[in-house]
């Protein structure tokens, strides 16, 4: 776990294995001195997931060494960067197979919230009157929804919804995505795995989180929650309060 107190921010984050996993392939970080934020999920259904995971915040914790005070983060080139680390390890790992994690991230700076994503971890904004869920999932399940025309149903299985289309480090080339939102006071930042989301609802989470005035409590409630609820997968959050 590991918290944080920068300017207009407060922050808190934690990891908890769940109650079905054998282990842990969720990492995170959380930089007081540059504000950046991640969420990392390892696949489980390769080599190494805890690794992959690992390796991609590592490899984002050293890249922060070298930052500038104020400069902001090029999240395309940055994730490139991170897939490559992983592949090349995932090929040593297993050329046939490799290995493969998640990775959202943000960076505040000066109001701005600038997002970096692939896979299917996410990255919400909550505020008095809505939230807004700034990532989009690389799934199977959200690509098919994605094609339907207004007032087209399809059968997706379950499955789909958890069968990834991007990743971290399964390919040498990686196409992720990147996203600005424009804070206003008052407004939290949610970081998460898919743990959180299998086992509760963002309007939920937007009920307690607005309830919340200390994020240390609220990212503890949220995995006391996830586990009281069958914890079926390792569950992850960070939740930044801004202003």
């Amino acid at each position: 776990m590991t918290f944080l107190s920068h300017d207009q921010l407060s922050a808190f984050g934690q990891t908890d294995q769940g109650l079905m996993r054998s282990d842990n392939e969720d990492c995170l970080l959380v930089d007081s001195k540059h504000a950046v934020f991640a969420v990392a999920d390892g696949l489980g259904g390769l080599p190494e997931g805890s690794m992959a995971s690992e390796l991609a915040i590592e490899a984002l914790a050293k890249h922060l060494k070298g930052l500038k005070d104020g400069q902001e983060l090029d999240f395309p080139q940055l994730f490139a960067q991170i897939n490559r680390r992983v592949f090349e390890r995932g090929q040593q790992i297993s050329s046939e197979m490799g290995i493969g994690t998640t990775l959202t991230a943000c960076q505040i700076s000066k109001g701005i919230l600038r997002v970096g994503h692939v896979g299917d971890s996410g990255a919400v904004v909550f505020n008095n009157r809505s939230w807004r869920q700034l990532t989009r999932d690389h799934t199977m399940a959200q690509d098919m929804l994605d094609r339907l025309r207004p007032g087209e149903h399809a059968y997706i299985p379950e499955y789909f919804s958890h069968t990834l289309t991007r990743c971290i480090g399964q390919l040498s080339q990686l196409e992720s995505e990147a996203y600005q939102y424009e804070l206003t006071e008052g407004d939290r930042v949610l970081l998460f795995t898919d743990g959180v989301t299998k086992t509760m609802s963002l309007d939920e989470i937007h009920e307690n989180i607005l309830r919340a005035t200390d994020p240390e409590p609220f990212v503890a409630e949220l995995i006391d929650t996830a586990n009281q609820r069958g914890g079926p997968d390792n569950v992850t959050a960070i939740a930044v309060f801004y202003g």
